[in-house]
């Protein structure tokens, strides 16, 4: 309970700041609440993510709760892509928060990585709970296809 009311203030907090970014972001995800960002030096396993037109290559993962994980991402399509990792309600606001901004590619989620044709990134996610998490990509025309799924499963 302490967890889901620290949770509850810290998207308070994120979003009273976000009013005052003159409106370039009106939502942000609760993607920690299946983990959160990790540190590079907790990594237990590196995972691999290609991201093409209109897919994740793979679209399931299976990891461990506890495990801190390094993505490798790299987009090997023609366009613009991006990893976001939340619930599928947040996923979809997310996709509609990016349609109304699509110009406004900062990185304002940490569980986001945003890559242009050719790009790689590394994002670093603990998962501190068993159950599943979503990852889309949120951008206007790609949000249908370009879906998938973490399964954390207790060891």
């Amino acid at each position: 309970m302490k967890n889901k009311h620290l949770l509850i203030i810290s998207l308070a907090v994120l979003f009273l700041y976000s009013a005052g970014t003159n409106g370039q972001m009106d939502y942000i995800p609760a993607a920690d609440s299946i983990g959160r960002p990790g540190i590079a030096s907790d990594v237990t396993r590196t995972i691999k993510v290609t991201l093409v037109e209109y897919m994740f290559l793979p679209n399931e993962i299976w990891v461990e709760k506890g495990e801190t994980v390094r993505f490798v991402i790299k987009n090997g399509g023609d366009k613009n892509h991006e990893m976001l990792i939340g619930f599928d309600d947040d996923l979809r606001k997310a996709a509609k928060a990016r349609r109304k901004h699509i110009d406004n590619l900062n990185e304002w989620e940490a569980g986001l990585a945003q890559l242009m044709p050719g790009e790689k990134k590394e994002l670093v996610w603990f998962f501190d709970e068993a159950g599943a998490i979503d990852f889309a990509c949120p951008l206007p025309g790609h949000f249908k296809g370009m879906r998938g799924t973490i399964f954390v499963e207790t060891k």
